[in-house]
Parts: structure tokens; sequence; C-alpha cells
């Protein structure tokens, strides 16, 4: 098998693809995930047509297969791009179970930026607290981006920390490298349960 930082281009762990059928199955059914596929090039349908966890995917085939849930289930769904990040944060966070409210934001974050190369065989990610309930995450070096994979990390990263702590979650991406600014910064913020978010 070929290390991740051997294959040419920006490729993303299939993780982070299976989670998009999974989204496509529990909330559109099955057919769903046949219509999406067949709305997709030729070559990205014979990628995914058995998509593996385990498997690597072009930056550039996830990117089509978002636009292709958005045109085929996404009925002109502004946010449609924000919900395939949170079905990815479902995926992640819900073997916390009872134990989400004990991890600690900050501590969930800072490891999400160790990880990134874990997912990504791209770039860097770097976190930095800010005070007890704000922080920002940075994420630079991507020879390609798109402004969709920044809506759907927003959906990620909110879900992510509302599921920890039950409360309302603020998500503002100050830069942006399509804007083509250094890096992808997120102001991040949140409150606990019941509280409301200090602006």
């Amino acid at each position: 098998m070929t290390e991740p930082s051997q294959l040419p281009g920006p490729h993303l762990h299939g993780q982070i693809v299976v989670a998009r059928f999974e989204y496509l199955k529990r909330e559109h059914g099955t057919s769903a995930i046949a219509r999406v596929l067949e709305a997709l090039p030729a070559e990205d349908r014979s990628a995914l047509g058995g998509v593996d966890r385990n498997t690597w995917y072009p930056f550039g085939t996830l990117i089509r297969l978002d636009r292709a849930i958005a045109a085929v289930v996404g009925k002109g769904d502004p946010l449609i791009y924000e919900r395939l990040g949170e079905a990815s944060a479902q995926a992640r966070t819900l073997w916390l179970g009872e134990h989400a409210a004990l991890v600690n934001v900050h501590g969930f974050l800072a490891r999400m930026a160790e990880e990134h190369r874990r997912f990504h065989n791209f770039g860097h990610a770097e976190y930095r607290r800010i005070n007890f309930s704000v922080g920002e995450i940075a994420f630079s070096d991507y020879p390609e981006n798109d402004p969709i994979y920044c809506l759907s990390a927003k959906g990620y990263m909110r879900r992510s920390i509302e599921y920890l702590t039950g409360g309302a979650v603020g998500a503002e991406e100050r830069y942006c490298q399509n804007k083509r600014d250094v890096a992808c910064v997120w102001s991040l913020r949140w409150s606990t349960r019941g509280d409301n978010l200090a602006v």
C-alpha cells in the first residue's frame, strides 16, 4: 500500500468520504447514493463505487462529491455543506457517549490539530487557546482548497463543540486561503449547556 505522503497531489482519509455516504443513507435513503454517484464524472464514480474508510481519496474527488450531493439532494439548502461537516462530526464524536461532557473543548481542538495529518496528506493545523471558552485554529499550506471545504469544516467544528458542551457555538472564519490569505483561521467560541453565547 502506498504511503499517504507518497500519493500524487492532496488526498483525504476515507473516513471523511464514508461519513458523506452515511449521511446520504441516513437522511435521504439508499437510493440517494446511486443518484449522487450517477451525477459524478466516470473517474470519481469508479473510485467511490466501493468506498473504503481505509483508502485515501483525492481532495478534488471529495469536492466533486459534495457538489453532487448538494445538486441531487440539497434542494437549494444554503447550509448543505455545513450539514456534511456536521455528519463527519457525528461520526467522530458519538463514540464518546455519556462521557462527552467530560471532554475538554480545548483539548479536543488541540488534538484535532495534532491529528490533521492523520486525515490529510497535505497542509498543517495549529490550535491556540485564547481564553476559557474561546480558541483559534489555523489551517495552512493547502495546495488546493475550495470554499465548500471551509463550509464543511465550519459544520464539523461547530457540531463537535456543541456535542461536547451542549451549548451554543460561534464559528467565524477570519482569514481564508481561498481569499489568498496565508491560512484559514477560525475563531471559535462556546457556552455551556443552558448559557447564552457571549458576543
